[in-house]
């Protein structure tokens, strides 16, 4: 076997060896990528490298994509690396050369983009993504090590209770204009300076994110103002459906109860439903849901009061979005909405000769940028 790194040439081949892993938690999922195998890192950055591990008869037995970003830290922009679809098939001889494989390619990334850190999200509701990445092993061979960064939710929010709080009568929520943008740009700027690795510093790297969202707009952005005129909250609601559509298989009886609920509560008009399992029609049909990006709030309320009006943007049989590290208090989904969450924790991975980094430290508590949407 050998590592080779993919060509769009591979694209067919690509996407045939996705469509044979599922993500085995409370839902079990398939991940659609339509016609496009690297649509999804196209999101996040114009540099990224997809490693897959062939056969003698050529066909793909393992992947490893490095998603390269700039991003803000500590003051200065600095190049990382997001580790994403680490898939390998179950054989054994597969599992074995790919190990042996995976640290080399690691380092041929650190080394020929000026990487300084590479960063992992595992879904902690997969016992295999877990076991197989980070549980310890034998050290008769070198491997990365694995540090637990933050642990982090994906939040859906799926509607209201009855008793939940109206938005904040002070505050002005407005969408997006070419007369507030500016306020809106320096209102992430400001704000990214205290999330570590944030994708936005300045202008122009606002608007090279947005760009890279297709279909975004700035009238999809959603601002909160406060009674001076003065921005203190923001997010914009994103479909990515066409580019990486998640399709249920099954549902757990756990995800069958909530899903249950959430058509009884349909009747009242305080939910929206759950797309249809494959076991149950025989057809493939993807959730419904829009990622909220760029969430930036001052306090609890500002949030709940901008969820409001995203709430009301959405079309009626769609939920949404978004990852939360945990002890991100302003983030929390509000208690007197319905939501579900689905538990994933960012690793930061480093060869075993790297000592820990520094932002490992217990002492240093600002959580970074994570979107729902890179949580591949």
């Amino acid at each position: 076997m050998n590592v080779a790194v993919a060509q769009p040439s591979d694209n067919e081949e690509l996407l045939k060896f996705y469509k044979n892993f599922t993500s085995q938690g409370l839902i079990e999922i398939k991940l659609d990528r339509h016609n496009n195998y690297f649509a999804p890192y196209d999101l996040h950055s114009n540099e990224h490298k997809t490693f897959v591990l062939k056969n003698d008869a050529g066909g793909i037995e393992g992947t490893a994509t490095f998603v390269l970003k700039d991003t803000l830290y500590e003051g200065r922009v600095t190049k990382v690396a997001y580790a994403s679809d680490l898939r390998v098939n179950s054989n054994r001889k597969a599992i074995l050369e790919w190990s042996h494989h995976f640290l080399p390619v690691m380092n041929e990334v650190m080394r020929d983009y000026n990487v300084k850190h590479i960063f992992s999200a595992i879904d902690l509701s997969s016992p295999i993504a877990y076991n197989t990445f980070v549980r310890p092993r034998t050290m008769k061979r070198p491997m990365p090590r694995y540090y637990l960064y933050r642990k982090l939710q994906l939040v859906s929010l799926h509607g209201k209770y009855p008793w939940a709080k109206p938005p904040v009568e002070s505050l002005r929520i407005r969408s997006g204009n070419e007369s507030n943008i500016d306020a809106i740009i320096n209102y992430v700027v400001k704000r990214s300076q205290f999330r570590p690795f944030a994708s936005v510093w300045n202008a122009d790297s606002f608007y090279r994110k947005m760009e890279r969202l297709p279909g975004m707009k700035i009238s999809d952005f959603i601002a909160a103002f406060d009674g001076n005129d003065n921005v203190v909250g923001c997010l914009a609601p994103w479909s990515g459906h066409g580019i990486q559509d998640y399709i249920p298989l099954s549902y757990s009886l756990r995800a069958h109860n909530f899903r249950q609920f959430l058509k009884f509560g349909w009747l009242f008009g305080m939910t929206r439903r759950l797309t249809k399992p494959l076991v149950s029609t025989g057809a493939e049909s993807p959730l419904s849901f829009k990622y909220l990006t760029n969430i930036h709030a001052d306090n609890e309320d500002v949030f709940e009061s901008l969820l409001w009006r995203a709430w009301e943007s959405c079309q009626p049989h769609e939920f949404l979005t978004y990852a939360h590290c945990d002890h991100d208090y302003r983030l929390l989904p509000p208690t007197s909405w319905i939501s579900a969450r689905q538990s994933h924790a960012l690793y930061a991975v480093c060869p075993p000769e790297n000592p820990m980094p520094d932002f490992l430290d217990p002492s240093i508590s600002q959580n970074p940028e994570v979107e729902s949407f890179g949580i591949i």
